[in-house]
């Protein structure tokens, strides 16, 4: 069974794409970081929480760490785009701690559509986030860690404004299928099954099956692990909580349901990653 795929992100990256051929994500994906994608041509569909969003040139996300996500190509195979992962630390360069978190708190996931000149003026922070990101030298960090301050400024700015930009409408996903989603988000350390969500919802297992795997891209199981596993992954980062107790508040059964499941996941033990992540 496929898991979510998590993206671990040490350091900064900043990368530019022109894919002329489809492009599906195999799985719904996550990062431990804040990811900014820049839309430049042809199109993108992004499926996030309940709300599949057509991205057009000049549309951007923004996505807080541990958000499931999963784009894929509909409308056009042909894009190119431009994506930033920062890990929040990387701006403790220019930035204290505090003051960090306070910038990227103002900051929450959502799909904006620019004006060509916000769109342009987004580009140039990107563009000059990969020139920066190429340059060596002592002043190098500063000088990129500078232009990633003016792009989550600009960004900060927008959003903060009555009307500016305008956040995308995306193309709601079927009503039943919304709930499901939403009872499982709210109920994942519960014992929830496929059975009880398609009853819950009153549409036939099949039916059922078939609408939640159009509008998540994953089978009610996997959804359901991807959910837990991330939070099992966020726990894991930010608290010191032993195993048994992460199993029972994200839903496993025990503490080796968890482990086996986690493993079959990421390829090791929820030990090993904790200690891994701690240690780097």
């Amino acid at each position: 069974m496929l898991h979510t795929a998590f993206t671990p992100y040490e350091e900064f990256l900043v990368e530019y794409v022109r894919n002329p051929g489809r492009n599906d994500m195999k799985v719904q994906h996550y990062h431990d970081t804040y990811e900014f994608y820049l839309q430049m041509a042809g199109e993108r569909t992004l499926i996030l929480n309940d709300i599949c969003y057509t991205l057009r040139p000049g549309d951007l996300y923004i996505l807080k760490p541990f958000e499931i996500h999963y784009t894929e190509s509909r409308g056009s195979d042909y894009y190119e785009r431009y994506v930033i992962n920062l890990p929040a630390s990387f701006l403790y360069t220019l930035l204290t701690e505090g003051e960090t978190r306070l910038l990227l708190d103002k900051l929450e996931s959502c799909v904006l559509h620019l004006s060509p000149e916000q769109a342009a003026e987004a580009l140039g922070c990107f563009q000059r986030a990969e020139q920066f990101r190429r340059k060596t030298g002592f002043l190098a960090g500063k000088l990129l860690c500078s232009s990633i301050f003016q792009l989550l400024m600009f960004l900060t700015e927008l959003t903060e404004k009555a009307g500016l930009p305008d956040i995308l409408e995306g193309k709601s996903i079927q009503p039943e299928i919304v709930k499901a989603i939403h009872y499982i988000n709210r109920h994942y350390q519960e014992n929830l099954s496929l059975e009880g969500a398609a009853e819950l919802v009153h549409l036939s297992r099949y039916h059922f099956c078939r609408l939640f795997h159009e509008a998540t891209g994953a089978t009610f199981l996997e959804y359901l692990y991807n959910v837990r596993l991330a939070k099992v992954h966020q726990l894991l980062l930010t608290t010191t909580l032993p195993l048994g107790d992460i199993a029972a508040k994200c839903g496993f059964a025990s503490t080796a349901h968890l482990s086996r499941v986690f493993r079959e996941a990421y390829g090791m033990s929820p030990r090993s990653f904790r200690k891994t992540a701690l240690s780097g």
